[in-house]
């Protein structure tokens, strides 16, 4: 299963102002059309503000499928250009229905593994002017989501994304998201999604504190 790699993206922390008052973040990232070195960490150019909630080994990356512009450009009756959603990498034809978490790709000479939904902030709101995107983002499934890097390299805008390990257990990206967002209680989708391996210690913490 291939998927292209349409918009590579950085940025670090600035400063700006909003209809809201001012903002610090990394989240108005460029796009880049020269191979970028991703490391464990991070793609080189690129950081994070909010270190407390972004960023780390298990969200090194964040990846925004391509064919998601479309349906909020229809939503909104406005256009927004890649990469709109502060995303790292805009991929085209991936999205969170037909990947899992633990699912392990090479893009360019790297090697990633997907680990969890992308939950929508405050700072998407802000950054457009649009008090209910994260709400719409939430209630659409279409969050996109993180990858864990698994070896280091350079990366392109051009280049395939394609699948080498699908993780056996089959919990997608939606699975996760409907948990999160839509039946938070229910104990069977729960301890499904603590026995995948991929999926961040931190959040399985905070899963089991909903079992007790």
């Amino acid at each position: 299963m291939n998927f292209k790699l349409i918009s590579l993206n950085v940025g670090r922390p600035e400063r700006y102002v909003t209809s809201k008052g001012e903002l610090e973040s990394a989240y108005r990232k460029k796009p880049v059309e020269e191979p970028v070195f991703l490391g464990f960490l991070n793609f080189t150019g690129d950081e994070q503000a909010d270190k407390k909630n972004h960023g780390g080994v298990d969200q090194a990356v964040c990846l925004y499928p391509a064919q998601h512009y479309r349906y909020f450009e229809k939503e909104y009756n406005r256009n927004f250009a890649f990469p709109a959603f502060g995303e790292n990498i805009t991929v085209e034809g991936i999205d969170e229905h037909n990947t899992n978490i633990g699912d392990i790709f090479t893009i360019g000479e790297a090697e990633v593994q997907v680990t969890k939904p992308r939950k929508p902030c405050y700072i998407i709101a802000r950054t457009h002017g649009i008090d209910d995107f994260p709400k719409k983002v939430q209630q659409s499934g279409c969050t996109g989501f993180y990858l864990k890097v698994l070896k280091e390299g350079y990366v392109q805008a051009g280049d395939d994304m394609r699948l080498k390990q699908p993780d056996s257990q089959g919990v997608t990206v939606a699975d996760v998201n409907d948990v999160i967002f839509n039946d938070p209680h229910n104990i069977l989708k729960i301890k499904r999604l603590l026995e995948v391996e991929a999926y961040p210690e931190k959040d399985k913490q905070s899963l089991k504190k909903r079992l007790r």
